[in-house]
């Protein structure tokens, strides 16, 4: 077990990580998270302060108000893609005054930089996963050049649903009827509907915020090969 830090979020190609620093190592472990998942995270490491509670703040309170804390997380394992952690809190309602439970790491970490707890990684989930500095750097740097080149596609804004629906609707002979101040057309052919690219780009982003590696790994080679033809 060592000790290691998260000191900050980056963007890569594959969507957001949590680096996880290990002291006195060389290497990092990028931890592939979901946007809500990173934004809870970096919101604490910038200091940011937030108008409403995202649910790392409320499981936080709660442990607070059963005369809990969060002593320490580890990341224990590495199986088939996925991580694994387990949080350890504290308390004299617990037996032993430890409980100690499973958690995604990217929960388990939301949680630890709230408490400023200590995090640990199992050694041999550093010599499997761990990777160089500058391997993520550039992919960062390459998924910020790739936005700011305008190259990833938009998706569905809520005008655009309620225009497919009301398409639909009126293909099936149910146009909604519509006040007069309403001009705005409906028919199918002003619909945008998802690319092929644009729905594997959704599944990838909803693998990667179940942290199912495999299955964004295999999205992601599916969305290449998709682009490229």
């Amino acid at each position: 077990m060592m000790p290691a830090a998260v000191r900050e979020i980056a963007i890569t190609p594959m969507g957001y990580a949590a680096v996880v620093t290990p002291e006195f190592k060389d290497k990092i472990i990028p931890i592939f998270i979901g946007p809500s998942e990173a934004y809870a995270i970096s919101t604490v490491l910038q200091n940011d302060k937030l108008e409403r509670p995202v649910g790392a703040d409320l499981l936080r309170s709660v442990i607070e108000a059963a005369g809990g804390s969060l002593t320490k997380v580890f990341i224990n394992d590495f199986h088939n893609g996925t991580f694994f952690a387990r949080v350890y809190v504290t308390g004299s309602h617990f037996e032993n005054n430890l409980l100690e439970l499973d958690a995604r790491p990217s929960d388990a970490i939301a949680l630890a930089v709230r408490f400023k707890s200590p995090i640990y990684v199992a050694e041999h989930v550093y010599d499997r996963t761990a990777i160089d500095p500058t391997t993520l750097r550039e992919a960062d740097a390459d998924a910020l050049r790739t936005a700011s080149e305008g190259s990833i596609d938009e998706f569905l804004t809520a005008d655009d649903r309620d225009d497919f629906f009301e398409a639909i609707l009126e293909e099936f002979g149910e146009k909604k009827k519509k006040s007069p101040k309403e001009t705005k057309e409906t028919t199918l052919e002003k619909v945008k509907f998802l690319s092929r690219s644009e729905v594997l780009q959704q599944m990838l982003k909803t693998a990667l915020g179940r942290e199912n590696y495999e299955e964004a790994a295999r999205l992601r080679d599916e969305l290449r090969t998709e682009l490229s033809n």
